[in-house]
């Protein structure tokens, strides 16, 4: 696991007495081969190192930092300023009381671990001289008192394994968060449809035995995984080669978007009765097993495209792991990928191992061919969503581009029906399936693509060049951030992208009504929208501070404090934003 041990710390007071003035140093370890940001930094995604020390009776100055080293970072592909190995902090005594007791001092270190390739959130330590005296051993701690160097190596080992297993729980409590957000992804919009087909064909397989369920199962949770290890396998490449990777970032290619149509369109034809694909063990002695095959073929193909349609939503939970598991290694990426796909493939898997669930459902018959056709209009209206993206990319002149695949792909299936209908030899399907697939391929790359990169573009870059969006917030910037910060202002913010069902449906429920802006005009706060439709540095930046992997994200920066950074849940309530707002 690519992940730092909290630094070892030591204090110790200045020698005579703390009335006429006297420094508390604190003395700090880095392990081997990582640094910690210094108490500056060169960017705003990174977080500065800061220090607090608390005792009775006790007032601290500013702490004096050590000057910290300058270096540049490939992967950041900027100047940074770090703290390696061994450093001190002085934290001088301002004033003490009579009575003070600097027994009881706490130290608490805040700071950002990086190597490298990455950077680890946030994270903090903190040691204590009363619980070093009163033998709990937590931190390892030099506080000049009249302890042997044996019982500060036990308590040095006892904090290291104190802090390897919180940390092996909160791992554990994020891998349950991303089980529990692909669980949630089932119920999300743009999951809705596919959800529907495979219920469909999970009743339609419902008078078979049990291990054909099972089997239909095991293969629908196979494509989910497989399409989850796929797509962490692209996010793992690209960390590699030093780009920056998020969820639902696919939806930011048209080629990608341009995939999901011509399969969804096709989809839905094939629901109509357009065309049907058969397999080449099509013989009369074999139809019952080119059946089974096929089922699971298309039970395997179900669960990739489930995946496919859920990456545009952010299910609560899952944003805040996503947001740990994108900045670790790859095999804890595999690790998370593995636990958030598990959890989308757990109805399929229930229903499976449970067939009498389906008795809920009627009996299959007649109704089912126009439950059929009521499925492919859903389809439809999952193609019709994506041609709105489209608009809100692109405009009316994307959506006439798109227009084209559409017709592509829906002429393409009736080529295949009318050339190749069931029973048809199988070459003749596969040329007349694969040529479909070169005419529309050959189309897009030769005159769609060009024009829509270019048609996109030009209407993003417009778009941001606007100071104010059409609904009245402020375009993100981190220059912004800083002159609100100057004017005492509070920022809230909002990391949006017009992809993301989610950012849409919070949007719509709080973000946008009145009850909302009455509630950001009476406390001052200044609405900022960060758009991630189409990628960029600045927005990547943000959403890596927010410990976040993917929209939607929410954060507020409290009033005159552009540091300070307070990040909200996926799901949002104009009370609860209200509350973070007011008891910053």
């Amino acid at each position: 696991m690519n992940s730092m041990p909290p630094p070892e710390m030591q204090m110790q007071y200045s020698a005579g007495g703390l009335k006429d003035g006297g420094t508390l140093t604190v003395t700090i370890t880095i392990p081997e081969k990582w640094h910690v940001n210094a108490n500056e930094v060169t960017d705003e995604f990174l977080k500065p190192s800061s220090i607090e020390a608390k005792a009775e009776g006790i007032e601290f100055a500013e702490p004096v930092w050590p000057k910290p080293i300058k270096e540049y970072n490939e992967a950041l592909e900027l100047e940074i300023l770090t703290f390696r190995e061994t450093f001190s902090v002085e934290l001088p005594v301002k004033s003490a009381s009579g009575n003070y007791d600097s027994s009881g001092t706490t130290v608490t270190f805040h700071y950002q671990a990086c190597d490298n390739s990455i950077c680890l959130a946030p994270a903090s330590k903190t040691i204590s001289l009363s619980e070093i005296a009163a033998g709990t051993k937590s931190s390892h701690v030099n506080s000049g008192a009249k302890k042997n160097d044996s019982e500060n190596e036990v308590a040095a080992a006892s904090a290291a394994n104190d802090a390897s297993a919180s940390a092996s729980a909160g791992i554990i409590a994020l891998l349950f968060f991303a089980f529990l957000g692909g669980i949630i992804l089932n119920l999300m919009p743009c999951v809705l449809p596919v959800l529907s087909l495979k219920l469909f064909s999970l009743i339609k397989q419902a008078g078979e035995n049990r291990g054909r369920l099972l089997a239909l199962g095991g293969a629908t949770t196979a494509g989910i995984l497989c399409s989850f290890w796929a797509l962490a396998a692209v996010v793992a490449a690209v960390k590699a080669g030093g780009g920056s990777a998020g969820w639902g970032m696919q939806f930011q290619s048209a080629g990608f978007i341009a995939f999901m149509v011509v399969i969804l369109t096709a989809f839905a034809m094939s629901f109509f009765g357009v065309f049907e694909i058969w397999l080449p063990w099509n013989a009369t002695t074999k139809m019952d097993a080119a059946g089974h095959k096929a089922g699971l073929a298309g039970a395997f193909f179900t669960g990739a495209l489930l995946v496919l349609l859920s990456t545009p939503c952010s299910a609560p939970f899952l944003g805040t792991a996503m947001g740990f598991a994108f900045t670790a290694s790859t095999p804890v990426l595999f690790l998370f990928f593995t636990a958030a796909g598990l959890g989308l493939a757990l109805p399929y898997i229930l229903v499976s191992a449970f067939p009498k669930i389906l008795k809920v459902f009627p009996k299959p018959g007649a109704w089912m061919v126009k439950l059929q056709k009521v499925m492919g209009v859903l389809l439809l209206a999952t193609v019709a969503w994506l041609l709105w993206l489209v608009n809100e990319q692109a405009g009316m002149a994307g959506v006439g581009m798109f227009a084209v695949v559409v017709a592509a792909s829906i002429g393409g299936s009736i080529i295949v029906g009318k050339f190749a209908p069931p029973g048809a030899a199988f070459k003749r399907e596969l040329i007349t399936l694969g040529g479909s697939i070169v005419v529309i391929a050959a189309v897009w790359f030769a005159v769609i693509a060009p024009q829509y990169e270019l048609a996109t573009s030009e209407k993003f870059n417009a778009r941001m060049q606007e100071q104010m969006t059409a609904d009245g917030w402020y375009r993100y910037s981190p220059a912004l951030i800083e002159e609100f910060a100057k004017a005492n202002r509070t920022v809230f913010i909002d990391a949006t992208a017009d992809w993301c069902l989610t950012c849409k449906t919070n949007e719509a429920a709080v973000l946008n009504r009145d009850e909302f802006r009455r509630a950001m005009d009476s406390l001052n706060v200044a609405l900022v929208k960060a758009d991630w439709t189409r990628e960029t540095p600045e927005v990547n930046a943000l959403l890596r501070s927010m410990g976040k992997s993917g929209v939607p994200a929410y954060a507020i920066y409290p009033a005159g404090d552009a540091s300070k950074q307070i990040v909200l849940p996926e799901i949002l309530t104009t009370a609860a934003i209200v509350e973070k707002i007011v008891g910053k």
